[in-house]
């Protein structure tokens, strides 16, 4: 399999130990960011040997606004906006624009990821990608949103943890993103030094484009303290049923 050359923090989450020992099969769940400025081989490799086939993209109007994705030939094209859903039960995440201090920034990201799961919105999108999971027969399912960490990162532990994957191989592929963004990162972090930005707004900058396992067990935490657990979470608030959590791991595990 050739290397990609954009997306940015994009992985196959094939190969990944689930229930019973069996393997995420390779090939059928992909993770990324924005599908933005692919090279035509980008778009080759994804086509013709992933075989794209859904591409969800959890970002809201203006980022898909600015930065449409890339068209795949043979890939259909969703928009599942997480954030939206939550805005439009009345819940308030702020913006990370008006964050003063690195704590205020750590206080930031860990609102959104409790708010991601205690929030009927968030769910319902949840919910929705899971659907489009279960309809899928063949071919690659890629979901991501701008850095591809914290709505990609937790719908990513939403469908590995009904697969039967640890909670430690969760943890340890979700903080694959700050190793795969860091040139990314760096290059951008340079650039608002060279504009003049201070240490402190760069600081908060760099929380926004890096995750950190604090964030997920704050997902985790919030799942416990109103489910039980993050597999109630996944029963009851996005309504999973033990036959489609079978269905999913007879689709995409493989011996």
């Amino acid at each position: 399999m050739k290397n990609l050359a954009k997306p940015v923090n994009f992985r196959d989450l094939g190969g990944i130990t689930g229930k019973d020992g069996k393997k995420v099969r390779p090939l059928r769940i992909l993770r990324s960011g924005e599908l933005v400025k692919l090279t035509k081989e980008d778009i080759e490799i994804l086509s013709n040997e992933f075989q794209l086939r859904t591409i969800i993209d959890l970002r809201g109007e203006k980022e898909y606004g600015e930065k449409p994705d890339d068209e795949v030939p043979g890939a259909s094209y969703y928009n599942v906006d997480i954030l939206k859903k939550i805005h439009e039960t009345g819940a308030d995440l702020g913006s990370l624009e008006s964050v003063q201090d690195v704590h205020g920034a750590h206080y930031h990201m860990n609102l959104l990821y409790e708010q991601m799961i205690n929030n009927e919105g968030a769910a319902r999108g949840f919910r929705e990608v899971l659907d489009l999971l279960l309809e899928q027969e063949e071919g690659a399912f890629l979901f991501h949103c701008f850095a591809g960490k914290d709505r990609t990162g937790l719908t990513a532990a939403i469908i590995l943890t009904i697969l039967g994957v640890s909670k430690e191989d969760i943890i340890y592929d979700y903080l694959k993103t700050n190793e795969q963004r860091k040139e990314e990162n760096e290059e951008l972090l340079g650039k608002l030094t060279e504009q003049g930005f201070s240490k402190e707004q760069c600081d908060i900058v760099e929380i926004a484009l890096t995750v950190n396992a604090e964030y997920l067990e704050t997902a985790y935490h919030t799942a416990e303290k109103i489910f039980g657990s993050f597999h109630n979470y996944i029963y009851q608030a996005l309504k999973v049923t033990k036959e489609e959590e079978m269905e999913l791991q007879r689709k995409y595990l493989v011996n």
